[in-house]
């Protein structure tokens, strides 16, 4: 027989086969996503988050993905996670970094919207080169993780929405070499029996009770992983990262009854693109579905088919099929199709008024947005994606589908901050709705599907209390009661849950043809602290030490509200969920309220604190969660004592190695004697550059009024909307920056000895610091140390006002509010005297008046800001703009070392 009359039989043969293999059921390969919806719930609630994009590095990458399939996969979630947050109102800010024998920050944070996504992918196509990496290190990879995403919790808000996208190609593994690692001092890597040493000591410090992984889940990270199962590397490589991200199973960090995280594995670039796209929008995950494929033509049997209504605005479809040449259609309501032929570039089509946008992601995956107009007639009804094998050649290929619709609507408790919340109690009648993302609220009679709405609650001993209990349509919006009288007092999360179902697709004489299309259930996960029965004392659900260096006694105290008698539950164990590697038994007690005997009393309407003290028995780095176990009673009734714990958080560092830099200084001191003066010029030209710690900036105006420094006339102030720009440049040690209009550059000065140091200049006008001396004689600049972190500059016009001036703050991204109110009590109280000086330096400027005495500063101590700032915060110096960050919450630094002067360049 000829050729085209096997195809023919062939093709004869495989329509007969296909609705038999059709019809049998098959099961999805994805992950259960409970923590995409808990990161979407979180997003849903507080609008904005952060999700770091960790890729390795690797060398076997040039084996395992000669492509760079890992590049276009993530490109593509950076799409997909634009739009999403652009439809559904979150402010999403992504940082990049990577790892292999150590981990990088290559992107520093940055909102992802459409003017920073080229320079974000630009920086992701960077690692189509970045492949000769020597390790895969695990632990490197998620302690980096967890300090990028710790530092950027510390600039922000409490509660904040964080995750990380974890892409490796390998099992935990390292390259034989003379060397060692911090987490396995003593241990070389010079052997095989070496590097299986320290793969064990890195799987213990991850994986063991309290470790990294544990560090991660309790400070509320994300992890999302995917493992590429090619090249040399097997399934079972993988086992680790795993149990890593989703922590079921016990076998690394402690058991969770909740998800911390999903793992996906991947073969091949279309397994790549569905993993990723199973978390691009989260809290609205896809809906999955495989089948078959159509032989020749367009078949019924094969369709992946989703209904849509008014209410819907755009739908996002990914598809594939496991083998080549088969074209994908999309068929409309009305029957008219579509096929997305293969095309090198996006395009876009019109089928019965719908716009569809599609493009090609891989030989055998095509991805495509179809978005109502005004004019789509046709839009609501039953649509449909099917692959055709045209000439029947792969009449057995199967297809699977990822579709995302989404009408982006939100349940909501209306008028939560004005409802009180009492364990013990139930609640007033309050109201749930729906709102759009913009949180107007919507009137749940215009949906054309069905909707329910449910509302639970889980307290700080993760036990879930249902609520309200699927709320139908038509009633949602009137009165509900919540009933609190089995929850305990507490931090808890209230989880409000909405499922729309579309409406059903119907012919023009109204039968139903097809039942509408259930999308994913829209979580909303609210922070709430539920507040003890009336008439015992308010405590809150949280303290924190922020960031604690070496070991030793560290304070805190929690504010607390009468009325009522408050101690230290000594019974109970003190709860610890994660510790850094190396600090020993970690303690934290109440001693001046032990027991019920000796509690701290309030009266009605009072306040007052109770101090804790946390102990730390070693140095280490590192997050350090718990919870402390306090009883309170109302007064003078401790049979009625209730239990409450109290989540602390602290940032362990390790302290600056005096030995180290006591022997470095002693030997570049010899040195220094020993060599000619030209050559110490050299050395200190090198060394005379300002340290690679993030920054932050404020340039402010102000005007000096008796003695006092006032910011739009009140007493001058850091407000709450300050410092939230970043000092770009500061990836690596710099000579020179420009903040804020004002140029900062090193110098040396004329002696060969002693430190460098920094001079703030702008044209025009005169300058000063806070240090001592505050102005650079030569160049009659502000001058600061080289460490410009926590200090201040004020700049002011000669010729202008004599009581005007503009004071520019430098502060590190470790600062306290201690140490910002030091700063701001040492600029009140020089810069009077500073703009006096420059004045009368000034040849033809009007003298002002000697400034009276400052007012005294509201630090007793009256020390002087520190003057070392934060750990790096990226590698990349020219990418991106700076980081959107707000306030509210303990600034913490990050856990790595800090600067060392005599580091040789690139360490």
């Amino acid at each position: 027989m000829g050729g085209s009359t096997v195809k023919k039989v062939a093709a004869l043969a495989a329509m007969m086969l296909v609705p038999l293999l059709l019809a049998i059921p098959t099961a999805s390969a994805a992950p259960t996503t409970a923590a995409v919806g808990d990161f979407g719930g979180c997003l849903a609630a507080q609008q904005q988050g952060d999700l770091l994009l960790m890729v390795d590095q690797s060398g076997s990458l040039q084996g395992s993905d000669p492509d760079a399939a890992r590049v276009s996969a993530a490109n593509y979630l950076l799409e997909q996670l634009n739009t999403f947050g652009g439809s559904a109102g979150v402010e999403l800010n992504v940082a990049i970094a990577g790892f292999s024998d150590d981990f990088t920050v290559h992107a520093p944070w940055t909102r992802l919207d459409n003017g920073s996504l080229p320079a974000l992918h630009g920086e992701v196509e960077r690692f189509r080169t970045r492949t000769d990496g020597i390790d895969t290190d695990y632990w490197n990879a998620l302690d980096g993780a967890r300090r990028t995403l710790a530092e950027r919790d510390g600039q922000s808000q409490a509660n904040r929405c964080q995750a990380v996208a974890w892409f490796s190609d390998g099992k935990l593994d390292f390259t034989v070499r003379d060397a060692e690692k911090p987490y396995a001092q003593g241990v070389s890597l010079g052997s095989d029996q070496g590097v299986q040493r320290v793969v064990a000591a890195a799987r213990e410090s991850i994986c063991r009770p309290a470790g990294i992984a544990d560090q991660l889940r309790s400070s509320g990270i994300v992890t999302f992983a995917v493992g590429l199962a090619a090249g040399t590397a097997q399934p079972s490589d993988f086992d680790l990262m795993r149990s890593i991200a989703t922590g079921g199973d016990g076998a690394c960090g402690k058991a969770t009854s909740s998800s911390p995280g999903d793992f996906y594995l991947a073969q091949n670039i279309d397994d790549l693109l569905f993993a990723f796209d199973a978390f691009s929008t989260p809290g609205q995950a896809p809906i999955e579905g495989e089948t078959g494929v159509c032989v020749v033509s367009v078949c019924e049997e094969a369709q992946h088919r989703f209904v849509l209504d008014d209410s819907i605005s755009s739908v996002t479809v990914l598809g594939s099929a496991d083998a080549e040449g088969l074209i994908p259609t999309l068929i409309a309501p009305s029957g008219a199709q579509l096929a997305l032929d293969r095309a090198g570039a996006p395009t876009t089509a019109t089928l019965d008024g719908a716009q569809a946008a599609y493009r090609w992601m891989s030989p055998r995956s095509v991805s495509f947005t179809m978005t109502k107009s005004d004019d789509s007639a046709q839009w609501q009804g039953m649509w449909a994606l099917v692959f055709v094998d045209p000439d029947g050649s792969s009449p057995l290929a199967r297809s699977k589908t990822n579709i995302h619709i989404s009408g982006n609507l939100f349940p909501a408790w209306l008028g939560m901050d004005t409802s009180a919340v009492h364990s013990g109690e139930k609640t007033s009648a309050i109201r749930l709705g729906i709102v759009d993302s913009d949180r107007n609220e919507i009137d749940p009679s215009d949906l054309l599907g069905s909707a329910a709405l449910s509302v639970s609650l889980t307290d700080a001993g993760n036990v879930d209390h249902p609520l309200v209990e699927r709320i139908a349509k038509e009633r949602i919006g009137d009165p509900a009661e919540l009933d609190f009288t089995q929850v305990p007092p507490g931090a808890a999360t209230l989880r409000l849950t909405l499922d729309v179902t579309t409406a059903d697709a119907r012919s023009a004489s109204g039968d139903v043809i097809a039942p509408g299309t259930a999308l994913t259930p829209q979580f909303v996960d609210v922070p709430l602290t539920v507040s003890p029965p009336i008439g015992y004392p308010v405590v809150p659900s949280t303290v924190d030490f922020g960031t604690v260096e070496g070991a030793g006694q560290f304070a805190a105290s929690i504010p607390i509200t009468g009325p009522g008698c408050v101690w230290f539950d000594g019974a109970a164990p003190i709860a610890l969920d994660s510790v850094p590697d190396g600090v020993g038994a970690v303690g934290v007690s109440a001693g001046s309220a032990p027991t019920a005997a000796n509690c701290l009393e309030i009266g009605e309407g009072q306040q007052a604190s109770l101090p804790v003290d946390l102990s730390v028995p070693a140095a280490g780095n590192g997050s350090l969660n718990g919870s402390i176990p306090l009883m309170m009673s109302p007064p003078g009734e401790p049979d009625r004592a209730l239990p409450i714990n109290v989540a602390f958080t602290a940032e362990l560092q390790k302290p600056l190695n005096s030995g180290r830099f006591w022997l470095v200084f002693v030997l570049v001191l010899l040195f220094s004697i020993a060599v000619p003066p030209l050559l110490l010029y050299g050395v200190k030209w090198w060394t005379a550059r300002i340290p690679a710690k993030t920054l932050k900036a404020m340039r402010v105006g102000v005007t000096i009024e008796g003695g006092q420094v006032l910011r739009d006339g009140a007493e001058f102030g850091i407000r709450e909307s300050d410092l939230s720009q970043l000092v770009r440049g500061l990836n690596k040690p710099a000579r020179s920056l420009d903040v804020e209009g004002v140029e900062l550059r090193t110098r040396i000065g004329l002696s060969p000895f002693g430190p460098g140091y920094v001079v703030a200049q702008q044209p025009g006008l005169v300058a000063a610091s806070g240090a001592d001396p505050s102005v650079d004689r030569r160049t009659r600049g502000a001058r600061l140390p080289l460490a410009i972190h926590n200090n201040w500059v004020v700049l002011h016009d000669p010729d202008g006002p004599a009581n005007l001036a503009t004071v520019l703050l430098l502060v590190g991204a470790d600062a306290t509010d201690d140490s910002n109110r030091r700063l701001v009590a040492d600029l009140v109280r020089k810069v009077p005297g500073r703009v006096a000086d420059l004045r009368a330096a000034h040849p033809g400027a009007t003298p002002s008046a000697t400034p009276p005495s400052a007012p005294p500063s509201s630090d007793p101590f009256g020390a002087p800001a520190p003057t070392f700032g934060a750990a790096p915060a990226w590698d990349a110096p020219t990418f991106g703009g700076a980081a959107q960050s707000g306030t509210g919450a303990p600034a913490r630094s990050s856990a790595g070392d800090p600067f060392d002067p005599f580091r040789p360049p690139g360490s």
